[in-house]
């Protein structure tokens, strides 16, 4: 899943999680607007778990939603994530 970053005035990171087909129509304007891709394909990261999110360190971005959400109910990252094993387009 590309996902594209974007440090407001505020320095805030705002984050786009978009499809493959969403992201390539997009490109150019999220480019011109400021926004970095930071990865063309899974894992998906956030700036809240990179490092203890374990759909990221276990490359599991591509399972069925259920088993997601199953293992991101047991982290206790939950209430900070941003992402809470959802990606959206």
């Amino acid at each position: 899943m590309p996902i594209w970053k974007h440090l407001d005035t505020e320095g805030i990171s705002r984050f786009q999680h978009l499809c493959s087909d969403c992201s390539s129509r997009k490109e150019e304007m999220l480019s011109a607007n400021g926004w970095q891709l930071l990865r063309a394909g899974e894992p998906v990261s956030c700036r809240d778990c990179v490092l203890k999110c374990r759909l990221t360190a276990e490359a599991l971005w591509g399972t069925e939603d259920a088993r997601r959400y199953a293992i991101c109910e047991q982290c206790p990252e939950l209430v900070t994530c941003e992402l809470k094993g959802r990606y959206y387009c």
